[in-house]
């Protein structure tokens, strides 16, 4: 089982690997200085909660955007006892896009509106890890694949596979579409655990 915690490296993006754990002190301070792109960070800065640096200790939070700096992810454009002025690169806006979307979750209401979510794609080879990296993330979504490249889910997802598929840079090759009629249907139902759904619709 993977661990949440992990490192997120486990997934393609392009070529690059983002090796930055989504729960650190180093993610929450490049989500703050990615508010506004270019913040000036003090004891009272309140991008980074209620007196963050007075919560946590100093020397965690340089060794953080150390970190963050050695990566490229920030730029510190100044520095002085009151404080420095911090601004985003774009590998960091990057980051921040691949720690949302290994949060992304699928709904999952308790009515189903009796419609299917299908998503069918034909990537080519040379986008391979893409397209892997893009299966195992709407397999651990949720996604139930019913045929090679079609993927089956119950419930309204358009906007989570609309980001997913702009993140992965293989728009063009995956199409989402919606079924209310299906012959397969029972089995998707047994599939998904929803055996029950179909006759309290009638």
């Amino acid at each position: 089982m993977r661990n949440k915690k992990s490192v997120l490296q486990e997934q393609a993006w392009g070529v690059q690997r983002v090796h930055i754990r989504k729960d650190s002190l180093a993610v929450r301070i490049l989500k703050g200085v990615a508010i506004t792109g270019m913040v000036a960070i003090a004891a009272t800065s309140p991008y980074f909660g209620l007196n963050l640096l007075k919560a946590l200790e100093r020397r965690k939070f340089k060794k953080s955007l150390t970190y963050l700096k050695s990566r490229g992810y920030v730029r510190i454009l100044s520095e002085s006892p009151e404080g420095m002025k911090i601004e985003i690169t774009r590998e960091g806006e990057r980051v921040i896009k691949y720690v949302d979307v290994s949060e992304l979750t699928l709904p999952q209401p308790i009515t189903w509106d009796q419609k299917w979510r299908i998503i069918v794609f034909d990537i080519p080879n040379w986008k391979s890890k893409n397209r892997d990296a893009f299966r195992v993330r709407i397999k651990e979504l949720g996604f139930r694949l019913v045929q090679k490249s079609v993927w089956v889910y119950p419930h309204e997802c358009r906007e989570q596979i609309m980001i997913l598929r702009k993140f992965y840079d293989i728009e063009k090759y995956v199409t989402y579409l919606e079924a209310t009629h299906s012959e397969d249907e029972d089995t998707w139902l047994h599939n998904f655990h929803m055996a029950d759904k179909k006759s309290e619709q009638k």
